[in-house]
């Protein structure tokens, strides 16, 4: 085997074809990646990853592959001396693998000059070596794979023909077959079972997780399999010989058997190995436990779609990406379709399309790009529609905060992807929703103010009003919201709740422990505020918080319009900070609060935890340039004209909202209740959680009334700036910490690296980078040619 395989390499080394085949494969791979414009573009992408590399190799491979390959026994057949190989003391295996392992070596040798291409990625990283080495070898682990059943398919159309030609054309349309012919069969109207058998043999479905530097054990069982059944076809076509009477078919059928058996078994009992530095292609237990449950398929429309920019290409890639991941785990088939809404060419069928999304709730996002005539602004959808047979729901992706930049935005969003898609497939999971009361109670923020989030609740909760008797007799209210109230609450209606607690309920408690009367503040140019007797401070402080009766100022607040005209002259308004409407900080150290917008709140006070048996962690506060300002006190507009010192504002990060953990002790411990209607209480509660927020105003949205008609406006839109702030995906995720408990919610806690390409280097040393990776690989190989005929003259002279 060592003297064919020896053999092998010195013909393919010692014709100009093989130099050319290679130095072909490198010089075209090298432009793509590094001078043509386009997807492959290393240097456009500005990404530290050799993603294109890896996604262009299967379809450069079809012509290499081949080209090495199409020799091996085409031309000892058309010599004649293929007989005479026959004869030598070698099994048939033994002349079919020494030549497959001399196509393998060949293709790795052409493999070596492209590790330049990691060292440039290396050296472009900003900061240098930010590139994710554990998932580069593992993809390069992955081209070998994938060469190895090229080449098993290369051997088997080269042993059918004794023209190369005709074996290098039967190998690339094999090849092509098995890598994509598959896919684009299985994506006609075909029936579920069918689509799963074809998409599973292709080469493209198992090529694409070990692409990422993610080794899948049905993958490898695969791959194995797969080069050798075509092993096995080249043995079979061997049968002109008087060894093929040697051949085994039992043995080999067991063989294949036992391979098929193999990938069977390992579709339930798999493993996977992510490579990646952050496992970012690794599903938590959680997700994992969610896709269990899942009995039936689920088709997932991709929206982002067309010409994007480099960023929004790389967070389509991402969600492609995870819905892989997500189907590599489910036991039922998740199918997934970018649709490119643009490709509509009806201009009318494409407008009723793009407002049949918008109304369905995915939200479009313009961006400009450059067109023939300049730049025009386009929309596009980075929302997904995830269906099963009976609904569908949409997930809006990506997250806009206006504080970050565009790649901190992304990034916040990438992170995000498994939490939002396991939200989701639970979401269509769930045949009967949890539900969640508001307290109906004189003096709580109404419907209308409460309209937005309880629409938003709808979707994944049954949302009801109950007064403080329907709660104590409703024991199906997994959590209750106190929004906003504005009267006294009486012990009868306090030991409702607090018997609510301690029978296991959570409570979302939204409250203003001072009031400030925001018409009069609108009507003149000043008001007083002063502490809410709401008469709760006894039972919170039980339960282990205090709210505090003052108001915070914050540096980093909302601006609103002042008129700044001098007395007599025509209004002029000019937006001027208003310290009393702070844009509150979520923690970004807990799963509830982290990768969420800036919080609007008005007239919030501060709160603090006190006693130590009840776990209490701040999860929304002020920026690091705050104060308290004690009540009672003046509130006025134009305070903003005579701000207070700035060196005033020293008191970092005061808490605004607080989640608390643990065994609540009951306010009406060792107290007569038979008064109150109930005479056997529960003094302690089971493990249970509830948060408080010293803000009433933050769930509130603002409604708009024109021609008789009630607008109800999103909830943390401020109308002056016309932006939106993050109050609704806080609250939403407040209400769905307290209520689930299998623990979804950690999912936010998912931390991915951008691996980023230093752009100064980019422009200042681009043509630099652009030579050393078209010429240096193509050099590198011609030099090993030449040492390799200086050798073999030298040795043979």
């Amino acid at each position: 085997m060592y003297s064919l395989l020896k053999k092998e390499l010195n013909s393919f080394f010692g014709s100009i074809t093989g130099y050319l085949v290679i130095s072909i494969f490198l010089l075209t791979t090298s432009l793509f990646l590094w001078v043509f414009p386009g997807g492959y573009n290393i240097i456009e992408g500005q990404r530290a990853t050799l993603k294109g590399f890896f996604d262009l190799a299967p379809w450069l491979y079809l012509f290499l592959i081949p080209a090495i390959t199409m020799r091996m026994f085409a031309e000892e057949k058309r010599t004649g001396t293929i007989e005479m190989l026959i004869t030598r003391p070698l099994t048939p295996f033994h002349i079919i693998l020494a030549k497959f392992f001399s196509a393998l070596i060949l293709v790795t040798i052409s493999l070596i000059p492209t590790l330049l291409y990691f060292y440039s990625v290396y050296q472009l990283g900003n900061p240098a070596g930010n590139i994710d080495t554990g998932a580069t070898w593992g993809s390069f682990a992955g081209l070998l794979l994938l060469a190895s059943v090229y080449i098993s398919i290369g051997l088997f159309a080269s042993i059918v023909t004794s023209n190369q030609v005709i074996s290098f054309l039967i190998a690339i349309a094999l090849s092509f077959i098995a890598f994509t012919g598959f896919e684009f069969i299985a994506g006609t109207s075909l029936p579920i079972a069918l689509q799963n058998i074809l998409l599973n043999a292709g080469i493209n479905e198992h090529y694409l997780s070990i692409s990422r530097g993610v080794i899948d054990s049905r993958d490898l069982a695969y791959f194995l399999l797969t080069t050798y059944l075509f092993l096995l076809l080249t043995r079979f076509n061997l049968r002109k010989s008087k060894t093929f009477r040697t051949f085994n078919f039992k043995k080999n059928a067991f063989i294949i058997l036992v391979f098929a058996a193999g990938i069977t078994a390992t579709s339930t009992r798999f493993f996977r190995i992510d490579l990646t530095a952050e496992k970012r292609y690794s599903l938590s237990d959680i997700s994992m436990s969610i896709l269990n449950k899942q009995n039936e398929p689920l088709a997932v429309e991709i929206y982002l779609a067309g010409d994007l920019p480099s960023g929004m290409k790389d967070f389509q890639e991402s969600i492609i990406e995870k819905v892989e991941d997500l189907n590599a785990y489910s036991p039922h088939r998740i199918f997934h379709e970018v649709i490119d809404v643009y490709k509509i060419n009806n201009k009318e069928e494409r407008q009723n399309t793009i407002q049949a999304l918008i109304d369905a709730g995915v939200q479009p996002v313009n961006f400009e790009h450059k067109t023939t005539e300049g730049l025009s602004t386009k929309q596009i959808f980075p929302g997904v529609v995830i269906s099963n047979r009976s609904k569908s729901l949409v997930i809006n992706l990506l997250k806009n905060n206006p504080v970050l930049n565009a790649n901190e935005n992304l990034k916040q969003s990438i992170e995000l992807l498994e939490y939002e898609f396991a939200r989701g497939i639970r979401t269509l999971q769930q045949e009967k929703k949890t539900r969640v009361a508001f307290l109906d109670k004189e003096g709580t923020a109404s419907r209308h103010e409460t309209g937005d989030l309880r629409y938003s609740l709808s979707e994944n909760y049954e949302v009801v009003d109950r007064n403080i008797h329907q709660l104590f007799a409703d024991d199906t209210v997994k959590t209750l919201i106190i929004g906003a109230p504005e009267s006294k609450f009486t012990e009868t209606e306090k030991i409702h709740i607090d018997q609510f607690i301690m029978r296991g309920g959570r409570v979302l408690w939204c409250m203003d422990p001072v009031t400030v009367h925001i018409d009069s503040l609108s009507t003149g140019h000043s008001t007083l505020a002063f502490e809410q007797g709401l008469n709760l401070r006894d039972q919170l402080f039980r339960y282990g918080v205090r709210l505090n009766p003052d108001l915070l100022q914050d540096a980093f607040c909302l601006e609103y319009p002042i008129n700044t005209a001098p007395a007599g002259q025509s209004s002029k308004f000019t937006p001027a900070p208003f310290y009393y409407a702070p844009l509150a900080l979520p923690n970004p150290n807990h799963p509830l609060s982290r990768n969420l917008n800036n919080v609007l709140t008005e007239f919030t006070s501060s709160v603090t935890a006190v006693g130590d048996d009840i776990k209490a962690t701040p999860i929304l506060g002020t920026s690091p340039y705050a104060r308290s300002v004690q009540t009672p006190v003046e509130v006025s507009l134009y305070s903003a004209t005579n701000p207070p010192d700035k060196r005033l504002f020293n008191e970092p990060n005061i808490p605004i909202a607080m989640l608390l953990e643990g065994r609540f002790q009951s306010s009406f411990k060792n107290r007569m209740t038979a008064q109150y209607g109930i005479e056997n209480i529960e003094e302690q509660s089971n493990e249970s959680k509830m948060i408080v927020i010293a803000d009433g105003n933050i769930i509130k949205n603002k409604v708009r009334t024109r021609n008789g008609k009630t607008q109800i406006l999103p909830l943390g839109y401020d109308q002056y700036s016309q932006r939106t702030f993050g109050n609704r995906d806080f609250l939403l995720n407040c209400v769905d910490y307290l209520t689930d408990d299998t623990g979804i919610i950690q999912l936010r806690s998912r931390v991915i690296k951008l691996r980023m390409l230093d752009k100064v280097k980019i422009r200042d040393e681009k043509l630099k980078w652009q030579l050393v990776n078209t010429v240096l690989p193509i050099l590198f190989f011609l030099i090993m040619g030449i040492i390799f005929l200086i050798y073999r003259k030298k040795k043979y002279s």
